[in-house]
């Protein structure tokens, strides 16, 4: 498996927004404030009918920087989750790329040139197929090692799609077209397993002697702000953070 020099990268960009427009502007534009400005990517947003507060602004810095806003077909009340499978119809449209970049709206960028970085990581080992960002939850330091080891389904297990970096190869796609990128249940004699998002993905790509890896680069990774899964006062702190960081952008004008 050859990589692709590096003057002729082609990244595909896809995230999700899903009432989630001010995380969403905060990811762009801490992108575009720490990534050289000759990255060759591009980037694909989709929508799922949001309706929440910051959705103009959003669409105004879209916009101006003329990138695509999707409706997805879905809507806030779509029964189940239909991220992975916004995200397999992306891989399977759009072709015409050497790496796909999955982003979850709720991410931030903290380091120059992370996504560089991340490519030249990946195609220095032709055993990965996809390489994943670091976390941090409070913008500062890396989720601990006990919280990794203590939660494998959510951090270690697959290839997390809140910022993953993923080689356009045949047997990716047809790993895509085949199972797909969305979350599954299995159903075992004695009890059963729900695999999120990429995991059955991640496994079968196993199978194909293909694994992932982590950067050396880190994201802040707000986690869980499209549905209401910890504390009322863990969310307030988190949109405090968010606003806080996205008036900053907007002051330098990033």
């Amino acid at each position: 498996m050859s990589s692709a020099p590096a003057n002729e990268t082609r990244i595909a960009a896809v995230s999700v927004n899903h009432n989630t427009s001010a995380y969403m502007e905060l990811m762009l534009r801490s992108f575009f404030a720490l990534h050289s400005p000759r990255l060759n990517c591009s980037f694909t947003l989709y929508d799922n009918h949001s309706n929440d507060e910051g959705l103009a602004s959003l669409l105004d810095y879209v916009s101006a920087r003329q990138i695509p806003f999707v409706q997805s077909g879905f809507d806030l009340e779509t029964k189940y989750n239909s991220h992975g499978e916004l995200l397999g119809r992306f891989v399977l449209e759009k072709t015409d790329c050497t790496h796909y970049l999955f982003l979850d709206s709720d991410v931030c960028f903290l380091e120059p040139e992370t996504i560089e970085v991340m490519v030249a990581e990946l195609d220095a080992d032709d055993r990965l197929f996809g390489i994943g960002a670091r976390w941090s939850f409070d913008g500062i330091s890396e989720i601990p090692e006990s919280m990794r080891r203590d939660n494998p389904r959510f951090v270690t297990s697959r290839l997390h799609p809140c910022c993953a970096l993923v080689k356009n190869t045949p047997v990716f796609r047809l790993v895509v077209k085949a199972v797909g990128l969305t979350g599954v249940n299995f159903v075992w004699a004695n009890g059963k397993e729900y695999l999120d998002t990429f995991a059955l993905m991640t496994r079968v790509m196993h199978t194909h002697g293909l694994s992932y890896c982590f950067s050396s680069k880190m994201i802040y990774h707000f986690s869980a702000v499209s549905y209401k899964a910890l504390p009322n006062v863990i969310h307030v702190w988190k949109t405090r953070q968010r606003d806080e960081r996205l008036a900053a952008l907007r002051a330098k004008g990033k």
